[in-house]
């Protein structure tokens, strides 16, 4: 299914290559092909973890407190290290806390700071997924060998530095601007 969408991707960028000349099309199908990688590896993580009544997102956010010292972080640098916001983050710590598997602690020193802290429970839950998260990932990559794991990598992480880098964006076109204004202007009519 995802080589079919990919192929039609292809085709219509072909098309508008003969209509729009200068196009980058290499550069827009590895950017292509990055979106459909990242959604159907999350697909495939939310599939396996569905039947713990968990996402891919707040595995990762146990995953993050299970290896950190002391298996506590604070909502803050939780956020940073998931990649997402602090409004997600406190949804997921209250959907963890009220299954038991998260307390939240003030800080010792400053009681402003909350404290996310696996508990026994939330400890047992991550040691009994882990093996079976690690089976689907080693699945995933067992057609690649050894070299190509490590180019991929490199080139994922190469890719990775560019983009938290990337503030290239080209001026937005006045007149595409205007058009947008004007189809909202309709939209409020």
């Amino acid at each position: 299914m995802s080589n079919q969408c990919l192929n039609v991707f292809e085709q219509r960028m072909d098309h508008v290559a003969r209509q729009i000349a200068g196009q980058p099309r290499q550069e827009v199908m590895l950017s292509r092909m990055q979106l459909m990688i990242s959604k159907k590896l999350q697909e495939l993580m939310n599939h396996n973890l569905q039947p713990y009544g968990i996402n891919d997102m707040m595995w990762t956010a146990l995953m993050m407190i299970y290896s950190s010292p002391e298996r506590l972080l604070y909502p803050s640098d939780l956020s940073y290290v998931v990649s997402a916001s602090r409004t997600h983050i406190t949804r997921f710590a209250d959907e963890m806390v009220a299954k038991g598997w998260l307390v939240r602690g003030e800080h010792a020193q400053d009681r402003r700071k909350v404290v996310l802290t696996l508990t026994d429970a939330g400890v047992a839950l991550v040691e009994a997924i882990m093996p079976k998260q690690w089976a689907v990932y080693e699945t995933i990559w067992q057609g690649f060998d050894a070299t190509e794991k490590n180019q991929i990598e490199s080139s994922q992480r190469k890719l990775l530095g560019v983009l938290s880098d990337f503030n290239a964006f080209p001026p937005a076109d006045e007149r595409a601007m205007a058009m947008c204004a004007h189809a909202r202007k309709k939209e409020t009519l």
